[in-house]
């Protein structure tokens, strides 16, 4: 696979947005949509970010806008959303090897704790339901079939779908509904893809220079469908959690999902209250040097098959 820099995004920013680098092989419907990329993949991609653009960390690009500097060709920045232990293991021994600056966001409940990410809840109900059908009430009462990975994978496409745009608390009733319905009870040490980071291995990357950590939310709630005393804590605690364990001031957030209809002027005013400087979504693009630092676009790799973000040859 050969990759050639495509001339019209040369002063463009780009972000690109990963969650984690694996080393074991999809089983089942465990990965499926690719949002834990090959570790033989990342290594050729950071490869050729060293090699061929002008990898910057956040507080770089900051800098750049804040001072008026001229960007330098193809600036790129590496960024890892959630918290995920392989972010440690796999992806910081390449990016140390490569000197390649990285923000991590990071969502602070499921550091240290028995709680798994939602979306990841419902991929593991799924993978290891061995009924051969199920039942959910989402917008209307709905029927899975779930006697093939395939038709498996469609039901996890349609559950996440729902869920990302309803409310958090019915997002949760049907996430509590689905564990009753499949008898599965979620655990992390299912398979590799679901750990996450401890408090000592975040405090390990962040006293390395090239790291910098942001926040993620507590609970990775849509900051947009939860309430204002909800959103506040979502925020503050984050914050306050990751400065508290990490020593370090906190000026970083990305939004969970990033989506449009998944941030709003209200979450923008609460980060900047708490000090955030720069918030990424999860919109797909590229920026102009002038794109608002709580607007920015990033491109996912891996997830959704999506391509590396370059031209292929």
């Amino acid at each position: 696979m050969k990759y050639a820099l495509n001339t019209q995004l040369k002063d463009k920013l780009n972000i690109l947005l990963y969650h984690g680098v694996t080393d074991k092989p999809n089983e089942g419907i465990i990965n499926c949509q690719g949002k834990h990329i090959n570790e033989d993949d990342f290594l050729f991609q950071m490869e050729f970010i060293k090699k061929r653009c002008s990898p910057l960390s956040i507080d770089q690009w900051v800098e750049i806008k804040k001072n008026n500097k001229r960007v330098p060709e193809y600036p790129t920045i590496i960024s890892f959303d959630d918290g995920f232990k392989n972010n440690i293991t796999i992806a910081a021994p390449i990016l140390e090897s490569l000197k390649l600056p990285s923000v991590f966001y990071i969502t602070t409940g499921v550091i240290d704790t028995k709680k798994m990410f939602w979306v990841d809840v419902i991929e593991q109900c799924l993978h290891f339901c061995e009924k051969e059908s199920i039942e959910l009430y989402l917008d209307k009462k709905t029927c899975f079939d779930l006697t093939s990975n395939k038709n498996k994978s469609i039901a996890l496409i349609s559950i996440k779908k729902f869920c990302k745009k309803t409310k958090s608390d019915q997002k949760d009733e049907i996430i509590n509904d689905l564990i009753h319905q499949t008898d599965v009870i979620p655990r992390k040490d299912l398979h590799d893809n679901y750990k996450t980071l401890s408090w000592n291995e975040l405090r390990q990357m962040n006293d390395n220079q090239l790291f910098t950590i942001g926040g993620h939310t507590v609970s990775h709630n849509i900051l947009s469908s939860v309430n204002y005393d909800n959103l506040n804590y979502q925020i503050s605690e984050c914050i306050d959690k990751l400065s508290n364990e990490l020593k370090s001031k906190i000026q970083h957030f990305s939004y969970p999902e990033g989506q449009k209809n998944h941030f709003n002027k209200e979450v923008i005013l609460r980060l900047k209250k708490h000090g955030i400087i720069c918030c990424p979504t999860a919109i797909n693009g590229y920026n102009d040097f002038n794109e608002n630092l709580f607007q920015l676009k990033r491109v996912m790799v891996g997830f959704e098959k999506i391509d590396f973000p370059h031209n292929k040859l």
